[in-house]
């Protein structure tokens, strides 16, 4: 079985290694790439007020490795020759951290952080939905990328909530130009792969640019219901739907279908 992890490389090695350890042969070809924002200046200014906010909700674990190296550096740059402090020093005591799922909840981890609010299912509309129980009100600071739904923003607006967006990350699609693309393609095209991964809305969109009609050559693993609409939108219906929104969910799907 050979599968084709479509995330970007520095995140593909925990989906890469499971795959690996069911007995799987795995090439890792980014569809999209991730990379810091073009301009900082609004995400420092967020930085500098974050004493305002009730919240900080992360909605990746990109948003949480980019905001608090952010705010590291900022930290090091006004505080030269003094000892660094540690994000843990820098966030306000009374500033609850809200994240999507347990993925992200251990990337704050990583910055001895904890999070206050994870949902049980791992989506936009649950993190949403269990915010907005008490949100009327409060101020929300929203950690995202330069892409994505606006499911968040709009769900706790309307609960009465002060809500304000940083994009802390910018989301790329991989050119089609790209020759690891175009050997892939090719694989593709041969029936060398058998599973492609979709462990976003992003990369849906993404490898349906880049493969065309060569995807439908390979079996779709989706990681939740909102990426598999996605897919259909496009034309492209998942062999698999993740039932935990996660990369250990991903691999389960596909390892129960070839049992």
């Amino acid at each position: 079985m050979c599968v084709l992890v479509t995330r970007p490389r520095a995140q593909a090695g925990k989906l890469r290694d499971r795959l690996v350890g069911l007995g799987a042969e795995v090439t890792v070809q980014a569809a999209i790439e991730i990379a810091p924002p073009h301009d900082w200046a609004r995400v420092d200014d967020a930085l500098s007020r974050l004493s305002e906010f009730d919240w900080l909700v992360f909605s990746s674990t990109n948003g949480v490795s980019f905001l608090f190296e952010r705010l590291d550096l900022l930290n090091r740059t006004e505080n030269r020759g003094a000892e660094p402090r540690q994000a843990c020093e820098l966030v306000p005591a009374g500033l609850k951290l809200a994240a999507i799922g347990p993925g992200t909840a251990e990337e704050l981890k990583k910055f001895q952080l904890h999070a206050d609010f994870v949902p049980q299912e791992f989506r936009a509309e649950a993190l949403a939905e269990g915010l907005a129980r008490n949100a009327r009100g409060k101020r929300f600071l929203l950690a995202r990328a330069s892409r994505g739904r606006q499911v968040l923003c709009e769900r706790l607006s309307d609960a009465g909530a002060m809500v304000e967006e940083v994009v802390v990350y910018e989301s790329r699609d991989i050119s089609a130009k790209n020759l690891a693309i175009i050997k892939v393609t090719g694989d593709l095209a041969a029936g060398r792969i058998d599973w492609v991964t979709v462990t976003s809305s992003a990369i849906a969109r993404s490898i349906a640019r880049l493969y065309g009609d060569n995807l439908r050559q390979a079996k779709l693993a989706s990681i939740s219901p909102i990426t598999s609409g996605v897919l259909r939108e496009l034309g492209y219906q998942p062999a698999v739907e993740a039932s935990e929104y996660s990369m250990e969910g991903v691999a389960r799907a596909i390892l129960r279908f070839e049992e």
